[in-house]
């Protein structure tokens, strides 16, 4: 009789530990990664969605290289993650201008509204200065008219 060899030995042809996987997330973002780094101005943020693909990737792809077995998916992983993170790469330096640009038109901007703003207070502020001398000097002739009646109608009588 002779026995049979156990499946759960560990001959080299287990499952456990497969870095296929690893290959098949690797792929997945970089797929992901390399998608996003194609929209416009905000493309440099697959730079981190690339960095695991090519972590994955690597790890993946060593592990299936030193088992002789078929890198093509890891490979390909560690590919497009590299063609994401370039172009993700690009974007940053390209748009860096256009984000600095726009943060000193921001800036032009908030110190134009906040002249404006203090030139019209003071606008304001002058004009109701005036308006409450004006209604004071009005009062004030009105009041001494009133004084200068009950003065003549006292002195009358």
């Amino acid at each position: 009789m002779n026995p049979q060899p156990s499946r759960n030995s560990s001959s080299g042809n287990s499952s456990s530990g497969s870095p296929k996987p690893f290959a098949i997330i690797g792929l997945v973002f970089a797929i992901i990664a390399f998608l996003f780094s194609m929209i416009p101005c905000i493309g440099f943020y697959a730079v981190g969605p690339s960095l695991f693909a090519l972590a994955f990737s690597g790890i993946s792809y060593a592990g299936l290289k030193q088992r002789n077995e078929n890198t093509s998916v890891s490979l390909a992983g560690l590919i497009v993650g590299a063609a994401a993170i370039s172009i993700g790469a690009y974007q940053y330096y390209e748009y860096q201008t256009v984000f600095e640009t726009k943060a000193e038109i921001e800036q032009s901007l908030n110190n134009t509204e906040k002249h404006v703003i203090d030139t019209i207070q003071k606008k304001v502020l002058e004009k109701v200065g005036e308006k409450l001398e004006e209604e004071l000097r009005k009062d004030s002739i009105q009041k001494a008219k009133n004084d200068s009646i009950q003065k003549d109608s006292i002195s009358k009588k």
